[in-house]
């Protein structure tokens, strides 16, 4: 976030307020931000916005921002025509050259950079990766855009595609509560000045899951608020939640039922699958704790995700793109890949246990989440001893192996979701 009182007004002229967050799928766009924080902001399982205020943000802003942008950009094309550059060919070659070029804005000592030199320099790749891309997505935040006033959001949408004619494609967060207590006419209206998909959290179509998430919402308004949506010809991506109902059989199996009941009912563009991580800045973690909350295993989510999957009647795009995702890693339509999803499934569960254990140890120490972990400077001595006895459970075919792996994995979910 930038500073309100900026030391450098040269340097604050090619800076842009960046939120905490955007979704997978959204690396070639430009990230531009029309509120702060979450709204809402009382989700068990979220501690993403946790202790900041909502605020909003006052079109003119917005439009500095847009601004910086057009300007950032036709520094580049001269600073590279100046060079006689024959094309911007990687991004690590254009911020390198552009920081070398202004060090007045940029600076070119890397360890020390004051808080405008940084956000300057967050500012240029972003605004670099989405140059690359063709400049065509622009992803706004924070968590719920469209609380904006729809006719503010109206203009902002209408100045941001003036301003760059060769945007294809906005997308931003929302609220099912929000999408609900927007008319179809203004929906339609935010449609047609060029707002093209909304993201939005259904999670569980379950009252009782809802509530006890504190998600502020029941089934009943998801379904209004999706539907009003695809009714105006925005796309939809629902995220959808295995897990978040605990290791609890019966409210578990109304959770995955009525989940999938509330996305039969919308028939979203896009289903969105995100297996619980209880992260450890989450109100969730401190319930979990306590022994209030009991986390699924594995291979309960992985059950769960075969349910969602057989129970949907209607054709969409299914994505799992996280890594908490532990059996999938893919993005299809509905009609080709749900019959591969459930035969995989299958395939895992009848793996001998062991195997099934190595299976799940393997995905998270191996394929990248650990890395992650360790990149964020969050891999500890407890974490560490956490995977030595779980790997030593695995080698000993130990009777607790699986408590000890499932263990390890729990603990490596919560420091993050990459």
């Amino acid at each position: 976030m930038i500073s309100k009182s900026c030391r450098n007004p040269d340097t604050c002229n090619y800076i842009i307020d960046i939120g905490p967050m955007g979704p997978i799928g959204e690396g070639e766009a430009l990230i531009l931000r029309v509120t702060r924080n979450c709204p809402w902001n009382k989700c068990l399982f979220c501690p993403t916005y946790k202790g900041n205020k909502f605020g909003h943000r006052d079109v003119e802003e917005i439009k500095r921002d847009i601004n910086a942008v057009k300007r950032i950009e036709n520094l580049i094309k001269a600073t590279f025509e100046k060079i006689g550059w024959p094309g911007i060919i990687k991004p690590e070659i254009v911020n390198m050259i552009m920081i070398r070029s202004y060090p007045e804005i940029y600076s070119k000592d890397d360890h020390n950079l004051t808080p405008e030199n940084y956000n300057a320099r967050l500012t240029l790749n972003n605004v670099v990766n989405w140059i690359l891309y063709g400049k065509k997505r622009v992803f706004l935040q924070d968590a719920n855009s469209l609380f904006m006033r729809p006719n503010k959001l109206i203009e902002v949408l209408e100045y941001l595609k003036a301003t760059f004619p060769t945007i294809e494609t906005v997308t931003s967060y929302a609220r099912s509560k929000t999408c609900a207590q927007r008319s179809l006419e203004e929906l339609e209206e935010l449609h047609k000045a060029g707002l093209s998909w909304l993201f939005v959290g259904i999670e569980s179509g379950c009252d009782e899951v809802l509530k006890y998430m504190k998600k502020g919402i029941n089934s009943r308004e998801h379904i209004e608020g999706g539907q009003k949506v695809m009714a105006a010809g925005i796309h939809l991506a629902a995220f959808v939640m295995p897990g978040l109902a605990g290791k609890n059989g019966e409210l578990t199996e109304r959770h995955v039922l009525e989940t999938s009941r509330v996305l039969n009912e919308i028939k979203p563009t896009e289903v969105r699958i995100r297996s619980l991580a209880v992260l450890r800045d989450s109100p969730l973690y401190l319930r979990w704790e306590s022994g209030e909350f009991e986390a699924p295993t594995e291979d309960q989510m992985i059950d769960e995700i075969g349910m969602i999957i057989e129970n949907l009647n209607f054709n969409c795009i299914i994505e799992t793109l996280q890594m908490t995702n532990v059996l999938f890693n893919l993005r299809g339509e509905l009609s080709v890949e749900k019959e591969k999803i459930l035969a995989n499934i299958a395939s895992y569960k009848v793996l001998p246990p062991l195997e099934r254990l190595r299976f799940k140890l393997n995905r998270y120490l191996s394929d990248g989440y650990l890395e992650f972990v360790k990149r964020w400077g969050k891999f500890d001595s407890q974490l560490s001893q956490l995977i030595e006895k779980a790997k030593e459970g695995l080698r000993e075919e130990s009777p607790d192996a699986e408590t000890k792996i499932e263990q390890a994995i729990f603990a490596i979910k919560s420091k993050g979701i990459p």
